[in-house]
């Protein structure tokens, strides 16, 4: 379980004016819920979410002025269209007894041995699984080892072993899969042959006719 904490500061007036305020100061608009509670608006720094959103952390522990800390994770996640620019963020709360629903990475390890001496082409088809565990126990990544992959081997999602842990993606999806190496034709020979310009007859003919 890997954390990271943001500070983070809580909004008395929640309205439009307010939240382009918020962004062109660099924070981001957030709300934060947990079940049975009334939910929380907050504001955090682009800078520091966009480091935690690119982390491997699970679990955010928000630092509200300070003084209290509520564990969460990333429940959902609004850009801009076109800017690309975080425009809000959504925290849920999670109690360490309870178990949660996450997205975990999926990090490939090792050069296949179809790759290495056969030529193909490693394709990785996931690159995240969902899982539900407890929140001591969702790990930061999961690795699979793709050394002993061969041209036209794939590893499942079913294929993960995992303790304590259960996989919510199907079983049956791929998540690496190594190619065939692609065939490349002669380029070379193919336009020679498209080059040669065929016989006319009335060429042929008068030949023919000037050799008598």
């Amino acid at each position: 379980m890997a954390q990271v904490v943001l500070n983070v500061q809580e909004r008395d007036v929640v309205n439009k004016r307010e939240k382009k305020a918020l962004r062109r100061g660099g924070r981001v608009p957030a709300t934060y819920y947990i079940h049975g509670e009334n939910a929380v608006a907050l504001s955090v720094d682009e800078k520091e979410l966009k480091g935690a959103i690119h982390s491997d952390a699970n679990i955010i522990d928000l630092s509200v002025g300070g003084k209290k800390n509520m564990k969460c994770v990333i429940r959902d996640i609004q850009w801009h269209p076109v800017a690309g620019n975080l425009m809000h963020v959504d925290f849920m709360g999670i109690k360490m007894t309870e178990k949660v629903t996450v997205t975990i990475p999926i990090h490939l390890v090792g050069t296949s041995i179809g790759v290495k001496n056969g030529g193909g082409i490693s394709q990785q088809i996931l690159r995240e699984i969902s899982i539900e565990c407890l929140p001591a126990d969702i790990p930061e990544h999961l690795e699979v080892d793709i050394t002993n992959l061969d041209v036209g081997g794939s590893f499942l999602v079913g294929d993960l072993a995992l303790e304590k842990v259960k996989v919510l993606t199907d079983a049956d999806q791929s998540i690496v899969i190594v190619r065939p190496p692609t065939v490349v034709q002669d380029v070379v020979a193919v336009e020679g042959e498209a080059s040669k310009e065929p016989e006319r007859i009335g060429e042929r003919k008068e030949a023919d006719e000037g050799g008598v």
